[in-house]
């Protein structure tokens, strides 16, 4: 199988991706919690994905953390499912109710 380095971490080893299938964990992905058969592992411009077959039949991809395969987010790790949202997230999300709230009461 192919490998992939982690950009977000230069120090990071390359991965071997020995598993012949993966699992898409994002939350809204139509083929989420779907068993599929990994094609390759693959570094382009900007972030790491995993290449698949549709359930068309076309050639796909994903971003790598998006997949049970990939790096484990240290948020998840942390928060165990207890938090759903990050205080960063959450603070943005203010600032725009706020921007919205002033552009409807105008």
């Amino acid at each position: 199988m192919q490998t992939c380095q982690q950009p977000t971490n230069p120090t990071a080893s390359l991965q071997d991706f020995n598993e012949k299938t993966f699992r898409i964990i994002h939350p809204f992905h139509p083929y989420r919690n779907i068993r599929l058969e990994i094609v390759s592992v693959r570094r382009i411009p900007g972030e790491c994905r995993v290449f698949f077959f549709n359930a068309k039949g076309r050639k796909s991809s994903v971003p790598l953390v998006w997949t049970d395969i990939g790096p484990t987010d240290p948020f998840v790790a942390v928060s165990l499912g207890r938090a759903h949202f990050r205080f960063d997230d959450l603070i943005r999300l203010i600032r725009l109710m706020k921007e919205i709230s002033s552009i409807v009461h105008e």
